[in-house]
């Protein structure tokens, strides 16, 4: 197992690599969860063509420096975004892209910074931003980062606790946003973000990265519901989608994804959510 303390610009493109592979295999659970800001099922979709067009560019750049990197990351994004999740997850690696593309190497303090500056130019770039979206787990991730920076032993320590505030603000997305928690499901964009997190966690430290628990989101709704039948029924779900997504292969999406649909089959027998 090879553990990374540091980046240089050829790990970077591996890592972007597994980035694009993590939305690719996740793109039709995340269409699923796909309600805000329209339900039109393409999330998922539409940040995997985004980050092809970020993977594509930097194998072409091939020995580019890290500053050449940085403005092809930036431009490749920006042109290639699809789509308002692609445009937000385009401003994200830019903001990103401008720190990394001055440092020597990455390091916790480097990433943390970097990770700041990704949420900073993301709420810049949209006019109105609107919490429980995946700006909100950007900016959580952030925050984790900054807090844990100085005390991290390692790279691969900060990014597993970046991943798990993460998997965190995304569970709490249907309690900032209404639409998510009337249709019981987190947000998509920010699923995608946290997928593109786990696979950075998986080739930063050699370690296969377990899935969250699942149906979190849902869990969250139900208990809300007045009808006990209807928490019961999400419970229920929520259990069938641990046993259907064993942990080290489970895709969060997707077990998100099932309980939520079997939660929303019971707001349509009278649970308001």
């Amino acid at each position: 197992m090879t553990v990374l303390q540091q980046l240089a610009p050829g790990d970077l493109r591996r890592i972007v690599s597994t980035y694009r592979d993590a939305l690719r295999s996740h793109q039709d659970e995340l269409n699923a969860l796909n309600v805000y800001p329209v339900p039109d099922g393409d999330t998922g979709t539409n940040m995997a063509l985004t980050m092809r067009a970020l993977v594509e560019a930097l194998e072409a750049a091939d020995d580019a420096p890290r500053p050449a990197l940085a403005h092809t990351a930036t431009r490749a994004t920006l042109m290639g975004a699809r789509g308002n999740s692609g445009v937000i997850l385009s401003q994200i690696v830019r903001g990103a892209a401008e720190v990394l593309g001055d440092a020597e190497a990455v390091d916790p303090a480097v990433a943390a910074e970097a990770l700041r500056a990704a949420s900073d130019v993301a709420y810049r770039g949209v006019r109105h931003p609107v919490e429980g979206t995946i700006l909100t787990v950007v900016r959580e991730m952030a925050e984790e980062a900054e807090a844990q920076a100085d005390s991290a032993a390692s790279l691969g320590d900060l990014v597993k606790l970046v991943l798990a505030r993460g998997e965190a603000a995304l569970a709490r997305t249907p309690e900032l946003l209404d639409v998510l928690r009337d249709a019981g499901v987190v947000d998509a964009g920010g699923a995608g973000l946290v997928e593109i997190v786990r696979g950075l966690v998986a080739a930063i430290t050699g370690e296969e990265v377990p899935a969250a628990a699942p149906a979190t989101a849902c869990a969250t709704t139900a208990a809300r519901c007045s009808s006990r039948a209807a928490a019961s029924s999400a419970a229920r779900a929520a259990t069938v989608a641990a046993a259907s997504f064993p942990s080290r292969s489970a895709p969060t999406a997707a077990a998100v994804a099932t309980a939520c649909t079997a939660h929303r089959r019971t707001r349509s027998r009278g649970c308001g959510g």
